[in-house]
């Protein structure tokens, strides 16, 4: 067990596996041993709260649990309103409509993976999630979608599209390809981040996001070499991993008025 979190009601914990090899090695020889990342497998205990997970994440489940595809992301209601707009807007971004939510008792684990897990707390706010990170919740946490609706967002940060949002309280699991003592969160108090790359798993909704030019004309652009910046003004705060853009993690670059910019963490993962 790498990483534990509780809320009441509601456990997280991150379970390692570790490869050993298969022989004894040989006296008096060096002998490189070179083994695989080993898998990771999220575990959820709940005691009567609910839980909601990316549909496809669950491996097993043991316990007494209701079951149910939500468009709702865990929170009550919703109607036939509400599920039409959910599904105009799935159709329009390519998003997944449902999230799966588990509630009563009992303990559920994920399908093991490779990626790095990251374990957060949220307490009666919002959770902005790159596109591909969420994995699941638990507590009083439901699952919406979040649009940023800026033009320059729009046409090419990569984060123009639909996004994940955490809302109330309880733990979340989020996925990535570095490891978690990598990341920087940083607590921004009515202040301004400018950030090359998309380097940002997740922000707190307080927090306004653009995309600007790093210099004010076209030309003072292409000088500086930065092209277009992501831009997160107000307070709150920001998960940001400096090595996400590193040999081996980069993706393919979105071209905006011949500026290259990261692409978002679901096309990093391949999803």
């Amino acid at each position: 067990m790498t990483q534990t979190l509780a809320f009441p009601g509601a456990s997280v914990r991150v379970l390692e596996y570790s490869a050993s090899p298969l022989e004894e090695p040989l006296s008096g020889f060096h002998q490189a041993i070179s083994r695989p990342d080993p898998y990771r497998q999220l575990q959820l205990e709940l005691s009567g709260a609910q839980a909601v997970l990316e549909p496809g994440a669950l491996q097993w489940l043991r316990g007494e649990m209701e079951v149910q595809a939500s468009a709702t992301g865990g929170a009550q209601g919703g109607g036939l309103g509400g599920l039409l707009r959910g599904a105009m807007t799935a159709a329009a971004t390519g998003e997944g409509l449902f999230k799966t939510v588990y509630r009563g008792s009992g303990q559920i684990s994920t399908e093991p993976t490779r990626l790095h897990y990251l374990l957060g707390e949220l307490a009666g706010e919002d959770l902005i999630v790159d596109d591909g990170a969420f994995v699941a919740a638990a507590g009083q946490i439901t699952v919406g979608r979040h649009v940023n609706r800026g033009l320059a967002n729009m046409m090419g940060s990569g984060e123009g599209r639909i996004q994940p949002r955490l809302s109330g309280s309880g733990v979340f699991c989020l996925q990535s390809p570095v490891h978690p003592e990598e990341f920087q969160v940083l607590d921004l108090q009515g202040d301004t981040l400018k950030v090359d790359g998309n380097l940002v798993l997740a922000y707190t909704g307080g927090l306004e996001m653009t995309v600007e030019r790093s210099a004010r004309s076209l030309l003072g652009a292409g000088k500086t070499g930065e092209g277009y910046l992501q831009v997160y003004r107000g307070s709150g705060r920001v998960w940001l991993a400096p090595t996400l853009g590193g040999p081996g993690l980069s993706a393919a670059g979105t071209v905006l008025g011949g500026a290259a910019l990261s692409g978002n963490l679901s096309e990093i993962l391949g999803n």
